[in-house]
C-alpha cells in the first residue's frame, strides 16, 4: 500500500503540483486578450447571479469542477496546513482565477473573460471534493498505531460548511429537472384557434404557450412563452413600406410598436402573450 505520508510521495506531489498549476494558469489566463471583437469595445462581463448549482447541466459545469479537483487532491500531500486553511486555499484559489479574468478584461478594455460567481462555486465544489477524496485516503491509510485525535471545534465547523456546500450541489444537480430543448412552436400543431393579425399576419399557440407568427413577408417566427415583451420580428421592404410585429404581456389591450407609437394588440387562444403587428413607414 502507498503511503501518502512518505517524503518520496511529497516530493512526487510536489512536483505534479507545479505542472498542474502551470496548466491552471493556461487554461484560464490564455490565450491572452488581444484586440477586441467587433461590438465589444467597453464591454466588460460581470455575472453577479448566482443560479442553481447543476453539476450535469453541460460541459461548462462539469469544466469548472474537474479543473480544481487536482487542486484539493494534491493540495493536503504538498502543505502541512490546518483543514480550515486549506477549505479557504479552494475558495482563493478559484477567487483569484476569477478576479484575475476581469482585471485583464479591464485593462483590454473589452469582455475578454467574464466574472461569473457560478464558475467561483463551480470551482470551489471542485477543490472542496478534492480535499475529501485526499482526506479520506488519508484516514484509509492511516497506521493502526496513530491515535485517534479528537477535532477542534473551529475544524469542525469548517468541514461543516464545506460539506454543506458540496452537499446543497449535489442535491440540487439531482433534484433539477431534465433539460428540455425548446419548442419550436411552428413545427408544432395550433393548441388553438388561429388569429389573424392586420398585414396578413396570423399567430396561433403550441400545446406548450409559445407562438407561432406567420406571414407572406415574414416567413415563420417561433416566439418562447418566456420571451419578453417587444419587438421579435421585422421587415423592410425595398422601396419602402414592411411590416413589424412584436409581442405583449398578458392583458395588454397596447403596446408600443418598435418606433413607441402605441398599436393594438390581440389574443391568441393558448397562449399568455398577445401579439401586436405595425406597418413600417412607406418610401418617398
Amino acid at each position: 500500500m502507498v503511503d501518502l505520508r512518505s517524503p518520496s510521495t511529497r516530493r512526487l506531489a510536489v512536483v505534479a503540483f507545479a505542472v498542474y498549476v502551470l496548466v491552471l494558469a493556461g487554461v484560464a489566463f490564455l490565450p491572452l486578450p488581444g484586440p477586441p471583437a467587433p461590438g465589444t469595445q467597453g464591454e466588460v462581463a460581470v455575472n453577479l447571479s448566482l443560479s442553481r448549482p447543476d453539476l450535469l447541466g453541460g460541459w461548462e459545469a462539469q469544466r469548472n469542477v474537474l479543473m480544481t479537483v487536482p487542486f484539493g487532491v494534491l493540495l493536503p500531500l504538498v502543505v502541512r496546513w490546518r483543514y480550515e486553511l486549506m477549505v479557504l486555499a479552494c475558495v482563493g484559489v478559484t477567487l483569484i482565477i476569477e478576479t484575475g479574468q476581469l482585471l485583464g478584461s479591464l485593462a483590454a478594455g473589452w469582455a475578454w473573460r467574464a466574472f461569473d460567481v457560478n464558475d467561483l462555486l463551480n470551482n470551489t465544489v471542485g477543490g472542496l471534493l478534492g480535499l475529501a477524496l485526499t482526506g479520506a485516503a488519508l484516514l484509509l491509510t492511516r497506521r493502526p498505531h496513530q491515535p485517534r485525535r479528537r477535532l477542534p471545534l473551529h475544524r469542525l465547523v469548517a468541514g461543516t460548511l464545506a460539506a454543506g456546500l458540496v452537499g446543497w450541489a449535489a442535491i440540487s444537480t439531482l433534484t433539477t429537472p431534465p433539460y428540455a430543448p425548446p419548442v419550436d412552436a411552428c413545427e408544432q400543431p395550433p393548441a388553438g384557434a388561429t388569429t389573424e393579425l392586420p398585414g396578413g399576419v396570423s399567430a396561433y399557440a403550441a400545446a406548450d404557450g409559445s407562438l407561432c407568427i406567420t406571414g407572406a413577408a415574414l416567413g415563420s417566427t417561433s416566439v418562447a412563452p418566456d420571451t419578453e415583451p417587444g419587438l421579435v420580428a421585422a421587415v423592410e421592404e425595398e422601396g419602402g413600406g414592411g411590416v413589424e410585429v412584436g409581442v405583449a404581456p398578458p392583458g395588454a389591450a397596447q403596446a408600443p410598436d418598435g418606433r413607441g407609437n402605441p398599436v393594438r394588440t390581440y389574443a391568441v387562444e393558448g397562449a399568455d402573450l398577445r401579439v401586436w403587428t405595425a406597418s413600417l413607414p412607406g418610401g418617398d
